[in-house]
Parts: structure tokens; sequence; C-alpha cells
């Protein structure tokens, strides 16, 4: 009896007091993404150019494919190669490389051993193996790699003007400073002029791709996807091609800070297709063999390569040596047939054909 009594107190109690407390703030809904444009802010978005890629002028001072020939890399008498970020890296014992851990064949981490793998990780393995004298065993502290967002990779590089952004924007603060980025970073005029990146010469040229769910009308186009949502990741040239293709396409863009979320949404029903590189798209099917995909040859994509501050220019001399030992030795093609096509075939998603060639290289100097 006394317990009911004090059951029946502590209700009483809890009553009075929810009379009396404040009402609760009301929520913002939060069960959908942002569409863009209307609510939606991102400095790195690419919908306009900046002027000063809009000129002649201005495309040719920040040509992204304007990069630095290995040649001109000094070395010691021991036939090593130096400069101040070179010689830095190695004082300290350390190579600190951007990179996303969502882009399977690409770069991820394998659930079982822990590790990162794909062929980014291979070209960057390759790196640090010519930075440091030979390959480096796994888990080896010489190399950090940090994992980032498709949307904020850029501004993890050691520049001054991604200082000043950091300075300006408080939620920025924590980025961790990188020396190179290795995300399937598309060359353009606007990277090169806002984050004072230089690029080292491509290692991967890809065009866009539409993943949809399984059973959904094939469509070969943006144009097909009128009045539907279209997900990509911010501050890439993925989000800026939906952004441009709206008025004439009726497609509604759909941002997220990295690519893998757009699966998720696609999975949830929230978006009816995911538009992006054709191989991020290819390792968003692994992970999903109930999507769809559709390769949009001649439409989209571009050229990859590693974002390097352009101050550090040994460093991008250095890199470009290592991707020219790797195309003349055959482990370039080698390792992206492994990915791109063994990994596919194996997984038993169709024969994908082969990866597009890369570009002829040219150096400035």
């Amino acid at each position: 009896m006394r317990a009911r009594a004090g059951l029946v107190a502590a209700a009483l109690t809890l009553l009075v007091a929810g009379c009396s407390a404040p009402a609760p703030a009301p929520q913002e809904e939060r069960t959908a993404p942002l569409v863009l444009p209307d609510g939606y802010s991102d400095p790195g978005l690419e919908a306009t150019l900046v002027p000063e890629c809009g000129t002649p002028e201005g495309r040719a001072q920040y040509n992204p494919r304007r990069t630095l020939n290995p040649a001109g890399l000094t070395r010691d008498a021991a036939g090593t190669p130096t400069g101040p970020k070179l010689d830095k890296i190695r004082e300290d014992g350390l190579l600190v490389v951007g990179v996303s851990q969502t882009t399977p064949l690409l770069s991820r981490r394998n659930q079982a051993t822990g590790r990162m793998e794909g062929y980014e990780i291979d070209i960057i393995n390759r790196i640090a193996a010519e930075l440091f004298g030979g390959p480096l065993p796994p888990d080896d502290p010489r190399l950090r790699l940090v994992t980032m967002p498709t949307g904020s990779r850029l501004l993890a590089l050691d520049t001054d003007k991604n200082d000043v952004e950091r300075q300006k924007t408080p939620e920025l603060a924590e980025v961790p400073e990188v020396d190179m980025v290795v995300a399937d970073v598309t060359l353009t005029c606007n990277r090169v002029f806002t984050h004072d990146v230089m690029y080292s010469s491509p290692y991967l040229t890809t065009n866009a791709g539409l993943l949809t769910r399984t059973g959904a009308e094939r469509r070969d186009s943006l144009a097909d996807l009128y009045g539907q949502k279209v997900c990509a990741a911010s501050a890439t040239t993925s989000i800026a091609d939906l952004t441009a293709a709206r008025p004439n396409t009726g497609i509604v863009p759909v941002s997220v800070p990295d690519s893998s979320e757009c699966l998720m949404l696609l999975q949830r029903g929230l978006v009816d297709a995911v538009y992006t590189d054709f191989p991020i798209l290819q390792g968003l099917q692994l992970q999903d063999p109930g999507t769809a995909l559709v390769d949009l040859r001649g439409q989209g994509g571009g050229e990859a390569g590693i974002a390097m501050s352009k101050d550090h220019q040994d460093l991008i001399r250095f890199v470009n040596g290592v991707l020219d030992e790797m195309r003349a030795d055959g482990t370039l093609v080698a390792s992206r047939n492994r990915w791109f096509v063994d990994e596919v075939r194996a997984a038993g998603l169709g024969d994908p054909g082969p990866p597009l060639d890369l570009p002829p290289v040219s150096y400035i100097d």
C-alpha cells in the first residue's frame, strides 16, 4: 500500500513539474537531406567559376594541368632527391596523406584487416617506399593516412589560403594538415585558385555514371531524370555538374558531405540516383550489388591528380617522378586493372570494360 502511494505521489510530482516547465523549443525537421539550392551553403561549391577562371588569362595562370618536371629535382651526392619539404618529411620520419576510407576500389578500410587498400593506396605506398628508401611494412608509423569527407579534403592541405579559411571558420579549425591529398581529386582551375594547389600528373581518367535502385527505369543521361532527386558529394565537380544541369534537365540536386552517404540515401529511397565519377560508383555497387550502374561515357568526369601545395615544389617533382616510374614499369596500369576490372568481375558484376587511358604527360619545366 505504501509502495502504491509512493508511486501516485511521484506521478503527481511529475505532472506538476510538467505543467510548470516551459514548452520545449520546436525541433527542425531533419528526416530528409537538404535540397539544392534551398537552404544550401558551401564555400567549396564549384557551380560558378571564380572570376579568374572565366578569363583566358586566368585559365592560363591557374591551369590545373601545369605541373613540374621531375628532372628538375635536386639530388645529393648519393642520388637521393632533396628539397625543403622532402628533407622535412624525412627528418620528421612522417608522410601525412589525406585519403577517403569510403570509396571501395580507390581507397577504403578493409574491415577484416583494418588496413587501407585500393588503387590510390597502391600509389601512396609506392610514393612512401621511394621516399623512405624501401617498401614500408604494414602499419609503419612513417606513413599516416588521414581519412576525411569528400567535401573538405582540400582544406586539409597546408597552404596559406587554407590557413585563412580555418581561422575564419571555427568548424574547420580541427581539420588536420596533410602533405598531399590522394582522393580522386579532379583537376580544376577553381581548386588551383581557391586552395593554392598544384596537381601531379594525372593518375586516373574518369567519366561520370549513374547509380539507381535495381528495377528502376534505365537512365542514360541527367535529362532522363526530370523532376527526380540526384545525389553527389559537396565541393565536387559532380555537384557542380548537377547544379549547372538543373535548369535544362529539371533534376533536383541533393548534396551530402561524403559520396558514400549518397548510397545510404538511395537505399532509403530519399534520392532517385547517385551521380559521380564512374570508378566511385563501381565501388558503391560492390557495397550494394542490388543497385544498377550506368556508364555515362563521354559525360562528366575528368582527370584526377595528387593535390599538393604549390609552395612544395620539390615534393611535386618527386611525386611526378614516382608516377613516371609506375607508368614505365607497368605497375600503374596493373594496379588500375586489378581494382577496376578484376575486382568487379570477381564480384559477379559483369565485365566493366577497360578503364579510360591516361592522358599524355607534359611538364612546364
